[in-house]
């Protein structure tokens, strides 16, 4: 199974620089989880052989980020066949070192990237860092898709953004064009909880970053999106990032909504996520939780659903749901935002078995709409406590 795409297939990553995959191996091992090594060719690959070295036995992935940063390579350099070597070596999939994508005129080095790892031994993935106009018009993605499909390689795609690609629409949508006509494995590396709504629409595999900087491909010079400084923690129910001073605020605002909040994770062991700004080391045990509570959705989302439908389903209601409590909590917080992207998923996606869920009720039976407490038609504020990917009653990067 090791070297094979098999071991890939389904599964939630997580992407971590070289000097932080000891620590983040036994959070893949709980989950069943598979981990990219972000970081020089020599630093990833010592990396990959201590994880193996200390029993992990997950999938690894190396990726040696050429592409990001102010000394970045673009991708008409093509590829070092010595790299790819080298991962087989140790019996990993080899991931090529490419460069660059710009979206202008770059089809040259698209062609070179892809001409070069098709030249290599299977399976090797061919390392797509994109910049978003790959997706601005259905002439530009169809071209990517074209070319991918011509060379039958494997690809990993990495989106350039100011922040968040996927609050993007064009760039959903786009990238959701990709995964539907593609008959290659596609990869995506470099996200954040909306690797989980790639795997449900059909992505091979699809990694999280365990920093906001690996969370996502930024454009330089700026590096940053612009987070603003503290601690954030994953919401599960939010979908979304938040600065702890921030959960506080919130939670404290909906004690109606406290069993939402809480956390089972082994981080917070069912108290609140913000009470992490009290423990010795807030960022770590933040940034544990975070990946533990993600990992644990994705849980939530895969097993029970046999069919892409269903994983669909599952991912727009996850998301439906969580804006419907951002909107709760909005009423409550005038200065609260919803994430663009949950509005982005359920714009250019459908639930496609919400018309089999409604049944009409016959004509002169219908009950009072007094609504049970803690649904959304109950008229106490209190929405339905609904696990992600329940059904539910409707449709449905950091965040300060």
């Amino acid at each position: 199974m090791r070297g094979s795409l098999d071991q890939l297939a389904g599964r939630l990553l997580l992407q971590c620089r070289a000097s932080q995959a000891e620590r983040v191996a036994p959070v893949a091992a709980a989950h069943d989880a598979g981990i990219v090594v972000t970081g020089r060719h020599q630093d990833a690959l010592t990396a990959a052989a201590a994880l193996r070295s200390r029993g992990f036995d997950g999938p690894v992935l190396c990726d040696a980020d050429r592409y990001s940063g102010g000394n970045r390579k673009p991708a008409a350099q093509g590829i070092q066949p010595e790299w790819c070597r080298r991962q087989r070596e140790r019996g990993l999939i080899a991931l090529t070192d490419s460069g660059y994508l710009a979206a202008a005129g770059d089809d040259d080095g698209l062609d070179r990237v892809l001409r070069e790892a098709a030249t290599q031994p299977a399976p090797t993935i061919a390392m797509l860092p994109l910049a978003a106009e790959w997706f601005a018009s259905s002439g530009r993605h169809r071209t990517l898709t074209n070319k991918i499909e011509s060379h039958g390689v494997p690809v990993a795609v990495a989106i350039e953004h100011d922040k968040d690609p996927f609050a993007a629409q064009y760039v959903l949508r786009g990238f959701l064009e990709l995964l539907a006509a593609a008959t290659v494995p596609v990869l995506l590396l470099r996200s954040d909880v909306s690797a989980l709504g790639a795997l449900c629409h059909g992505a091979h595999a699809a990694a999280i970053g365990v920093t906001s900087t690996l969370r996502h491909l930024y454009r330089t010079p700026s590096g940053g999106g612009g987070r603003p400084a503290g601690v954030s923690a994953f919401i599960s129910g939010l979908l979304s990032y938040h600065l702890l001073a921030t959960c506080a605020r919130a939670f404290a605002h909906t004690p109606e909504l406290d069993h939402l909040w809480r956390c089972d994770c082994p981080v917070c062991g069912g108290a609140l996520p913000a009470r992490l700004e009290a423990t010795a080391d807030p960022c770590t045990a933040a940034t544990f939780h975070s990946l533990h509570a993600q990992l644990e959705l994705h849980t939530e989302l895969r097993p029970h659903r046999h069919t892409r439908e269903q994983r669909i389903s599952a991912w727009h209601e996850s998301c439906s749901h969580a804006l419907f409590l951002h909107e709760q909590v909005a009423d409550l917080l005038p200065d609260w935002r919803a994430p663009a992207n949950l509005r982005s998923w359920l714009r250019v996606t459908e639930d496609p078995l919400a018309a089999r869920r409604y049944v009409p009720e016959p004509a002169g039976e219908r009950p009072p709409r007094a609504g049970r407490p803690g649904s959304p038609s109950a008229g106490d504020g209190t929405p339905s406590p609904r696990r992600a990917g329940d059904p539910g009653p409707g449709s449905g990067p950091e965040r300060a």
